[in-house]
């Protein structure tokens, strides 16, 4: 490594960069990567320390559950409209399982179905 990336590296990212590197970790957390991978990833991407990947991790952690922090009511409200979209997307593709299997939770989010 040469001395001019040693120096980038150490240089103390600002407030746009951290938070395009939170979101960054949002988004690996929300495809499912695990802790362990996101510290390789944060090290190797942006060489910067565990301590300051777990720091990265935790305010992603804090952002997902802030999304879903809302009023169950709220919460199924809008995951029955994304179903919908879902039902109807599938339909057009004529991909009826599909939308048959979306219209199966929607009736358990909705409670029409026994055994929910």
């Amino acid at each position: 490594m040469t001395s001019w990336q040693n120096e980038a590296m150490a240089k103390k990212s600002d407030k746009a960069e951290i938070d395009r590197r939170v979101h960054t970790v949002v988004k690996l957390l929300s495809s499912a990567k695990t802790s362990s991978y996101i510290l390789r990833f944060c090290s190797e991407e942006w060489g910067v320390t565990e301590r300051q990947a777990q720091t990265y991790l935790q305010r992603a952690r804090e952002i997902i559950k802030a999304d879903y922090s809302v009023e169950r009511s709220d919460f199924l409200g809008t995951r029955l409209a994304l179903l919908d979209e879902i039902i109807e997307a599938s339909i057009r593709c004529k991909q009826h399982s599909n939308a048959v299997g979306a219209l199966k939770l929607q009736a358990q989010l909705t409670r029409l179905l026994e055994g929910s």
